[in-house]
């Protein structure tokens, strides 16, 4: 990548006589920022001990979903947590592929020892899973972060 300006040279008069121009490789930048992009669009953050909070908003691919199981994977291992609550509530559609990534995120959370909650299913959310044929199986799941906090300050004892 090449950020490029062009800058004209004038004589006494005012005229443009000569275009200087100035050329920077940019491509570290834009590697730098596409990082940054990314854990902003995928943060994982630690509400207390033992529990994280993954907030999901917008479009999910199959990449985005490699993105969010590995910094989901690494969080949980790093802050050795026990319970993961992941919102969907910013997420417009779900698709047969979406639910499956959400599911491989929670059966790998489980074999790490860590419970997940998935949180903002919404009506129209449920009736596409329903249509689509998809079983989340053991998966908990709340309509709301509310619910799903509650259940894990239940599932805690605290």
């Amino acid at each position: 990548w090449l950020q490029a300006s062009y800058n004209p040279i004038m004589d006494a008069a005012g005229r443009p006589v000569k275009v200087v121009k100035f050329a920077t490789d940019i491509t570290q930048e834009i590697q730098r920022r596409s990082i940054a992009l990314l854990e902003m669009a995928t943060p994982v953050t630690k509400i207390w001990d033992g529990v994280l909070f993954a907030p999901i908003v917008g479009i999910i691919d199959s990449k985005r979903a490699v993105d969010i199981m590995e910094k989901t994977l690494s969080s949980i291992s790093d802050h050795r947590a026990s319970t993961l609550v992941i919102d969907i509530s910013g997420v417009a559609v779900v698709d047969t592929a979406v639910a499956n990534h959400l599911i491989k995120i929670t059966k790998a959370a489980v074999l790490m020892g860590c419970q997940s909650v998935i949180s903002g299913i919404s009506p129209a959310i449920a009736q596409t899973i329903t249509e689509l044929g998809v079983d989340l199986g053991s998966v908990q799941t709340t309509s709301t972060i509310e619910s799903a906090l509650r259940e894990v300050i239940m599932s805690q004892g605290a």
